[in-house]
């Protein structure tokens, strides 16, 4: 688990950097008025999305051990935290997609937390 969260802090931190790099090229595709990934936005996000997917994968493969309170703040903080991007994303909020960001990043660094204290047969059946 160590290494899949190394990984995914390393490719989060690469393509966060890509994406907040100044760049002036083309919008690719638009989501809304004032956002859209030009061709190094959407490097980044690639590279963000595949340092976040095994662990993503290892979340949804040990569910069964996020049961109870801890679970459902985990389920929580992600819904909240996909319905917010959209809405902010979709209404030109500006820098306020960083809060359903923080709060996805919580989620499953609460759920990962809570996987690594779990004895090891559980978080792996």
């Amino acid at each position: 688990m160590a290494r899949r969260v190394l990984v995914w802090l390393a490719g989060s931190a690469v393509g966060g950097l890509l994406i907040a790099l100044p760049d002036s090229g083309p919008r690719l595709f638009s989501i809304s008025r004032t956002h859209g990934p030009s061709l190094v936005d959407s490097v980044g996000m690639v590279v963000a999305v595949a340092a976040w997917l095994p662990v993503i994968w290892l979340i949804w493969r040990s569910r069964s051990a996020l049961r109870g309170t801890t679970g459902r703040v985990c389920a929580g903080l992600a819904l909240a935290g996909i319905v917010l991007l959209v809405v902010t994303i979709r209404s030109d909020l500006g820098l306020w997609w960083l809060l359903p960001v923080t709060l996805l990043v919580a989620a499953q660094l609460l759920a990962l937390a809570s996987l690594a204290r779990e004895p090891r047969d559980a978080a792996h059946s």
